[in-house]
């Protein structure tokens, strides 16, 4: 009951995407023990084994020549269903223009290695895991978090020296919450599939607005007590405010 696993996926890191989001869910064995009975009916219903977002884009792969009325029907169906079934979950859009130039550009400590776009959404959603959890101690113990992260990203070993920096530090200031970081194959772990549907309808939605498009009709918020999604992003000045930061835990010297 005080062990939690926070699944991550990405969307939109393919090189014309003007923004990066990573969406994941925060759960334990229970809750998505509880889930996987509704998603392995929306399975069965929709015919479908894996959700990618590329197949899924495509209408390739198990969504081949699937209308567009049954692909929104899944997404709604799939809103719904993962609207409150579990602790927390999150959506992280990183602006990619506003990382060269806020982040990447200027001046960098010798020792410091700069977050990719990938891994810098990956800190954000771990720090709000790591939240999240510490807030239900038993007996004023901590729970364990343990990560799952898709294989396959080019980016995904930035993720793994983040968590090790990241468990490292809390380790050493006597916050033990953080455990393992686990690189898994999206075909064998449903999980993945839930934070891949988070992390692409959210950079739908985020592509629509910047498109000036109207907003796809929202779904029904989560019942007061209930989960809900929280979704994060840099306010103006925030992610130079991040370097700094980084830099004074990290850095010595400068170039």
């Amino acid at each position: 009951m005080f062990v939690y696993t926070g699944y991550l996926d990405e969307s939109g890191t393919h090189g014309t995407s003007a923004i990066t989001v990573m969406g994941g869910v925060l759960a334990r064995v229970d809750q998505w023990r509880k889930f996987s009975k509704v998603f392995e009916q929306i399975k069965a219903t929709y015919g479908f084994e894996t959700f990618h977002t590329r197949k899924f884009k495509a209408k390739s792969g198990d969504f081949r020549s699937w209308s567009d009325e049954k692909r929104l029907a899944l997404m709604r169906d799939l809103a719904f269903a993962t609207n409150d079934a579990f602790t927390e979950s999150v959506a992280m859009t990183l602006q990619n223009e506003v990382y060269e130039n806020d982040y990447k550009a200027g001046d960098k400590p010798r020792k410091l290695r700069l977050d990719s776009k990938y891994g810098l959404c990956f800190r954000q959603c771990l720090l709000l895991f790591i939240l999240e959890a510490g807030k239900r101690k038993h007996r004023k113990r901590l729970p364990k978090l343990h990560i799952v992260l898709e294989s396959g990203h080019a980016n995904v070993g930035d993720a793994v020296r983040i968590f090790n920096e990241m468990k490292k530090e809390y380790d050493q200031a006597g916050f033990d919450i953080l455990e393992t970081i686990t690189i898994a194959d999206k075909d064998k772990c449903d999980p993945l599939m839930i934070a891949d549907f988070i992390a692409h309808s959210t950079y739908m939605i985020q592509g629509r607005a910047m498109a000036g498009l109207p907003r796809i009709t929202p779904i029904r918020p989560p019942a007061r007590g209930q989960s809900g999604i929280t979704h994060l992003e840099f306010k103006p000045g925030g992610l130079a405010s991040v370097k700094e930061q980084l830099a004074a835990r990290y850095g010595q010297g400068r170039r």
